[in-house]
């Protein structure tokens, strides 16, 4: 069974989810809602915190459902159905990334796609302001979220209990995805925040998925 068919079966399953559903149609809604507020933000276009937002929300969310995701199904014997077959064990693993992952880019787009049109609307704020700073948002979510998801496969693979695996998910998901964004907001002058946040998700995505794999490939199943 090739990659690709994996990914799908993967996909089929999450977009439906409950979790998925909160975070295509939450997200935008909560965009609105900032607006509406109208939060003092010092001339910095809305949609460069919804980006923030995104990434701590988000990525905890889809960390969680990866490690549960990946628990229960360790548990369930899910996996064995699949490894009778002609099925590597990593191409499981890397489906189920690319699958959540995949619905949290559209979910970012679509929040981030409010987010803009409200700041075009309600503050005046120059168009090229507004897209530099919604990119920088959306590589800060998007690099925050891949790296909470490889730890959510981490943790779902080591983790035997589904309850431990999600409250352990929400504390490390999200202390690693802060390492993505950090760093760039409080020192702007020094780090150029489109290529430290998209360089550091890229890499720490590749080695955490690696550590897994190599972790699930030794396990007992």
């Amino acid at each position: 069974m090739s990659l690709k068919i994996l990914f799908f079966d993967e996909l089929r399953g999450f977009y439906k989810s409950k979790i998925m559903i909160i975070l295509w149609v939450g997200l935008p809604i909560l965009s609105v809602i900032f607006n509406l507020v109208r939060f003092d933000t010092e001339g910095v276009p809305l949609s460069y915190f919804v980006g923030l937002f995104i990434a701590s929300i988000g990525g905890t969310l889809s960390s969680v459902m990866l490690s549960t995701s990946i628990t229960s199904e360790i548990n369930r014997q899910v996996f064995n159905l699949f490894l009778i077959r002609p099925v590597k064990r990593e191409s499981l693993l890397i489906a189920k990334y690319l699958a959540v992952f995949s619905c949290l880019v559209i979910a970012t787009l679509i929040t981030l796609i409010v987010g803009v049109i409200i700041d075009w609307i309600t503050t005046g704020i120059p168009q090229g302001i507004v897209i530099i700073q919604s990119l920088e948002s959306l590589c800060f979510s998007l690099a925050a979220m891949s790296i909470s998801c490889s730890v959510g496969i981490i943790i779902g693979i080591s983790v035997k209990n589904v309850a431990a695996s999600a409250i352990l998910s929400v504390y490390v998901g999200n202390q690693f995805s802060l390492i993505s964004i950090l760093p760039s907001v409080f020192l702007p002058e020094i780090l150029n925040p489109l290529i430290f946040s998209g360089c550091l998700g890229i890499l720490l995505t590749a080695l955490l998925i690696g550590i897994g794999i190599i972790i699930f490939k030794s396990k007992e199943l």
